[in-house]
């Protein structure tokens, strides 16, 4: 009967692994196949070389090039990645690198808040505040690229600080105490052995914050202007994320306007699948390379440990100095208007509701966010349980890890494409919870899997195996000890996806989100949420044409 048990659980885990990389597999093939009808009338090098996007035709005849968007993303998205790698990664040094573990609980938690506040959230800030800066530094109208690579780099803080500073507590542990046993200075240290050792594993935070940026919608969007030109840095732009959120709910199904938006995105997938490859053969060569480079009492290691302290020191002042700014100026606008009433009646007014309550946007941002941890929460575990314990060969342990970077790269409004057409239109679902929530479990499996499988990965070998030198089967091993043993690190990951979840609101545009709405009753009615209900509000705003310098500040 154990015996039994054992293989039904393994299989189950298999299968759940096989639900994970399957809906990749979907999501892409579904994509390309609504992508490439467009090329029987538009050719590729007009489309991707093209600069004039007119999706209607107003006599002059229809054009669909994105040049000018695919540039706009890359910039945005490699700009705010120089910023966040360079504040993050020293953050996380400094955290890695503290000496009491208070430090480190006390810090985690609110480097973590950063990650559960919604996009829009951000994309309001960096309109009233970031954009009204760049207004007063001569800026015309406050929006352009600059801003919103600023806006981005603060919103890829936590994913950055939260990967590289577990990669570098590892590496700290594994040599430090050997480094200072030899007389090295624990800054030395840190710049000359462990900061070397962890280049792979930050290499590939780098990837899962890459595909982040590249896919953000709405911060961006609400800060970057939204226009079809060349992008410089104090100038307006526009991302493929933008366009298709903006033209997705005009765009006639089946028609060219419908199918160049599937070709945008598909166009996004494969740069982000190129930059994939690019930093997987980065990691393969830095595979035996790390640990030579991890030498002790290197030449320049005292000035070393002395630029890195710096460094990790003002990094940190300035990832907290985000943090309390944020909070602070949210909370400092808004906490004058919160009430009881406010939070448990829902709301009135014409036509969005901008009055009083927001109880059915709360209950719907719950519905979401549970049945989207629920659905890709347990594919997740299962899928890095699958790849560390299961999968023998390397090759193979490769090639779905590549997989799952790959998933992290889809951008969320390409998800929110794949459920509109194929669950909302073509299943006939319509938009309902049901519809976005598993748009929500896609986008946040790898969320959790990488997670998951750096815990696996990092619980020491020896365990595992004395327990099979024992006579326990595998599934036995998972259960009584690999499991136990990172629960702390599951419900870390697993949380931090739930706020991934209810920060999102590109996915809920066209599947399940609406304008106003009840209590939600069942999977298969829309609702109202908060990230959604607030774009709306900031976007009807904008439409009135208040003058950014009106704004309250």
């Amino acid at each position: 009967m154990r015996r039994f048990a054992d293989a039904i659980g393994s299989y189950a885990i298999a299968a759940f692994a096989a639900v994970a990389l399957l809906s990749l597999a979907f999501v892409v093939f579904f994509i390309v196949r609504e992508a490439l009808p467009l090329f029987s009338t538009v050719s590729l090098s007009d489309f991707l070389l093209g600069t004039r996007w007119m999706p209607v035709d107003f006599g002059n005849g229809t054009s669909f090039g994105i040049f000018n968007f695919i540039v706009a993303t890359i910039a945005v998205s490699f700009l705010a990645l120089a910023f966040a790698l360079l504040v993050g990664v020293g953050t996380a040094v400094f955290l890695a690198s503290a000496e009491s573990h208070l430090i480190r609980s006390f810090a985690y938690p609110f480097v973590d808040l950063l990650a559960g506040v919604p996009s829009v959230v951000y994309g309001f800030v960096g309109l009233l505040v970031v954009a009204r800066l760049f207004m007063k530094a001569g800026v015309t109208s406050g929006l352009c690229v600059l801003g919103a690579a600023i806006v981005l780099a603060i919103m890829l803080l936590p994913f950055l600080i939260s990967a590289c500073s577990d990669s570098l507590l590892s590496e700290r542990n594994r040599y430090l105490t050997a480094a200072q046993t030899l007389g090295v200075s624990r800054w030395s240290a840190m710049a000359t052995i462990v900061l070397p050792a962890a280049t792979r594993n930050i290499l590939l935070s780098l990837v899962l914050a890459m595909g982040r940026a590249m896919g953000e919608t709405m911060a961006v969007m609400m800060v970057i202007g939204n226009a079809n030109v060349f992008p410089t840095l104090l100038g307006k732009a526009e991302t493929i994320p933008a366009v298709i959120a903006l033209e997705m709910g005009t765009a006639v199904a089946g028609s060219d306007h419908y199918h160049a938006l599937f070709a945008a995105g598909m166009v996004l997938m494969l740069l982000l699948l190129a930059i994939n490859l690019l930093v997987a053969y980065l990691r393969s060569r830095l595979a035996g390379g790390s640990a030579l480079a991890a030498r002790i009492g290197g030449h320049g290691g005292k000035n070393a440990g002395v630029v890195v302290r710096v460094w990790a020191t003002a990094s940190v002042v300035i990832t907290f100095a985000a943090i309390v700014f944020l909070f602070g100026y949210v909370f400092s606008q808004g906490a004058s208007t919160i009430s009881w009433e406010m939070l448990t009646q829902p709301p009135r007014g014409m036509v969005l509701g901008e009055e009083d309550g927001i109880a059915p946007a709360i209950a719907g941002s719950l519905a979401f966010t549970v049945c989207a941890v629920v659905m890709g929460g347990i594919p997740a575990i299962a899928c890095a349980l699958f790849v560390t314990f299961f999968v023998n060969s390397n090759r193979a342990a490769g090639a779905i890890r590549l997989a799952v970077q790959c998933m992290a790269g889809i951008p969320s409004i390409i998800l929110g494409l794949f459920a509109y057409s194929f669950l909302v239109r073509d299943m006939g679902w319509g938009r309902c919870v049901l519809s976005a929530s598993v748009a929500l479990a896609v986008m946040v499996i790898p969320f959790i899997e990488v997670r998951a499988e750096k815990a696996f990965s990092e619980l020491p070998k020896a365990l595992v195996e004395a327990s099979y030198a024992l006579g326990c089967s595998r599934l036995h091993a998972i259960r009584t000890i690999v499991l136990p043993a990172c629960q702390g690190e599951l419900v870390r990951g697993t949380i931090l996806g739930a706020c991934y979840a209810l920060g999102a609101t590109a996915p809920l545009l066209f599947t399940g989100g609406v304008a106003f709405a009840g209590m939600p009753s069942s999977l298969m009615e829309p609702a109202m949420a908060l990230p959604l209900h607030l774009y709306l509000l900031v976007h009807k705003g904008q439409r009135r044409s208040t003058p950014l310098s009106a704004l309250p500040s």
